[in-house]
């Protein structure tokens, strides 16, 4: 190999690198939304009926609010969002994207909505 021929592709190594690392870094900047969509699939909860849908509703609410409980705690300490990231992340992103495919189920399907003021009835 001639000196011009290692000197070109380390060349070419370097840029490959480059474009790696700035592929990489577009990757950290998805938003919670995006991220969340990007985890679900969609029509997931499509063949669940109104009954099952509320319940798991419910379920993914409860386990929400559980997860930002913990990562505000966590987050008080050394350390405490690589932690958030490693732990917790993950789940709190699938919990945002089961509970816009929830709600997209729901409304599809026309089920009742969770209020005080709903009498609970579907109409068809």
């Amino acid at each position: 190999m001639t000196g011009a021929n290692r000197v070109r592709r380390r060349y070419v190594l370097a840029g490959a690198g480059a474009l790696l690392a700035l592929g990489l870094a577009g990757c950290g900047t998805l938003s919670d939304e995006v991220a969340g969509k990007a985890i679900v699939s969609p029509g997931r909860y499509g063949v669940y009926p109104c009954a099952n849908i509320e319940t798991r509703l419910r379920e993914v609410r409860a386990r929400r609010i559980e997860l930002e409980q913990l990562m505000a705690r966590s987050s008080q300490t050394a350390g405490g969002d690589f932690v958030n990231a490693i732990a917790y992340r993950s789940e709190y992103l699938q919990t945002g994207g089961d509970l816009e495919e929830l709600a997209r189920a729901s409304s599809e399907k026309k089920c009742a909505v969770d209020s005080k003021f709903s009498s609970q009835r579907t109409v068809y």
